[in-house]
């Protein structure tokens, strides 16, 4: 297994595991489309956000199968970006994320399987009021060809020199999934160096797996989560191997295979203690006496528990999702504790059964994982009814000017106002984000409702906390409720007053 050499980087990569990875850059040169247009698989254009030009708009042809991936690099300035895909529909297929394999990148990076066939719009804008010129990148890959994964059944995969990548699939149980990937090939530092990309039904990149310095990689997955796709390669195509694929439950996954520094590549005798059975992307040894316990506390609250492991420093606690996705809100890192309350925001309750997962680890300046395990848990209560009635209304006599309104939110600390414009498709596109105080209902909107759209929608969301969330800790979370009311904007001209004459 690989180690990282620093304890901020070995936190950011276990916190953030299952958030979707970088796409990798195109090697074609570089084009200029600084206000938007179509573009293709393979292009990589520059373009520019300002404060006349807030959002960039970009168009592709895709087919039902297609995997894109995007990613949009701050190329001058202070741009912060983000990318959101609409489906030909004019529906919102997905946004933007930060890589887990860049510890201290902020480009904004989407991948996922087209769901249908026609033309996307990509839409390129940016967070906390940054702006700047960025690189753009859009790689796609047509529907392949791969070979079914089954339970129980290990599958030896022979990878060549300058190898052309091979893809596996499989569906997971009803049970806790292990992968278990050996390598038991000589090769360079210690075995074989091959590579592997695990993505989930949706496309997300949620691991990467490296041969070379270890004898065997695992990765554990929810019960139930939908297709994975796996695509394996070699990380040095001037090496060949074999490795041994296999997918099983949790309870019928064999033993680990000992090996690292001292045991080399070949050897297939079991070591005197079994190092750990999970890759580095889960990390951590599942020790015996272990054990994280939750508990329904009421609504959509849920304590956690675990006891204290000798030598600990500190856990790390985190949800992921059905789909393996993490919270976002989730992760925290809780030095000397051994509980933790969590509730479910109204926006993720359906998106269970949910995981926790608590690892325990010690060092402040080098981070090492001791133990983790894991509790499924599901919010099963009735969804709450959360509801914001909202209301936009026009200023007389003013070009473009409204008021927006809303009932108030119990327990709301800051609202935000999403303008979003109508296109000729129906389609949402983004246009401003305003943040409102939570003693506010009422904002005034003036010089967001651009002239090139008539009608547009004004979306409030109440949250129960002022601060903390985004990519500097500016923005409200804590999701409460939500509500939208659309405005239409007549052509300008002059306005008459009293009744026609």
């Amino acid at each position: 297994m690989r180690q990282w050499p620093g304890w901020g980087k070995a936190a950011l990569t276990v916190l953030l595991i299952v958030i979707v990875v970088g796409a990798v850059l195109s090697q074609r040169p570089v084009a200029d489309a600084q206000g938007g247009g179509s573009i293709s698989y393979g292009s990589k254009v520059l373009g520019r956000i300002s404060a006349d030009l807030p959002e960039v708009m970009y168009s592709f042809n895709g087919t039902a199968g297609d995997l894109i991936q995007v990613r949009v690099k701050n190329w001058i300035g202070t741009l912060d970006p983000q990318v959101t895909l609409l489906t030909p529909d004019g529906q919102n297929a997905g946004s933007s994320t930060r890589s887990p394999f860049a510890v201290e990148s902020q480009d904004a990076t989407l991948a996922l399987f087209l769901p249908q066939t026609g033309v996307y719009m990509l839409l390129v804008s940016a967070e906390s009021g940054t702006n700047g010129q960025f690189l753009l990148t859009l790689q796609g890959r047509g529907m392949v060809v791969a070979t079914p994964l089954v339970y129980g059944q290990g599958l030896d995969v022979v990878v060549p020199l300058n190898p052309q990548p091979q893809y596996f699939v499989f569906e997971t149980e009803d049970c806790p999934t292990v992968f278990t990937v050996a390598n038991l090939s000589e090769g360079q530092p210690f075995t074989f160096p091959f590579m592997i990309k695990v993505r989930n039904a949706q496309g997300n990149l949620i691991a990467l797996l490296y041969g070379g310095d270890a004898v065997e990689d695992r990765l554990v997955l929810p019960p139930r989560s939908g297709r994975y796709e796996v695509e394996v390669l070699s990380e040095d195509p001037q090496q060949q191997g074999v490795i041994h694929l296999l997918v099983s439950c949790a309870d019928q996954a064999p033993g680990c295979i000992g090996g690292g520094m001292s045991g080399a590549a070949g050897a297939t005798g079991l070591a005197a203690e079994c190092p750990s059975c999970f890759s580095e992307d889960f990390g951590g040894e599942e020790c015996a006496e272990f054990e994280v316990t939750a508990t329904h506390e009421g609504d959509s609250t849920f304590s956690f528990t675990w006891p204290a492991v000798e030598g600990a420093d500190w856990y790390i606690f985190q949800i992921i999702d059905a789909w393996g996705i993490m919270l976002a809100d989730s992760p925290i890192l809780l030095e000397g504790e051994t509980s933790h309350l969590y509730a479910i925001q109204p926006a993720d309750f359906d998106r269970g059964p949910f995981t926790a997962i608590v690892r325990a680890g010690s060092g402040m300046e080098v981070g090492e994982l001791i133990c983790v395990d894991e509790v499924q848990f599901s919010f099963e209560g009735p969804v709450p009814e959360c509801m914001m009635a909202v209301r936009v209304d026009i200023v007389p006599g003013e070009e473009r000017r409204a008021v927006a309104s809303w009932s108030a939110a119990p327990g709301a600390a800051a609202y935000t106002l999403h303008i979003y414009a109508y296109g000729d498709d129906g389609g949402l596109i983004g246009i401003r984000v305003f943040t409102v105080p939570g003693d506010h209902t009422t904002y005034h909107l003036e010089g967001v409702f651009p002239a090139d759209y008539t009608r547009f929608q004004v979306n409030v969301r109440a949250y129960s906390e002022a601060t903390g969330g985004g990519a500097f800790g500016d923005m409200p979370q804590g999701f409460l409720c939500g509500g939208s009311a659309d405005v239409e904007f007549g052509p300008t001209g002059p306005v008459h007053w009293g009744p026609a004459a």
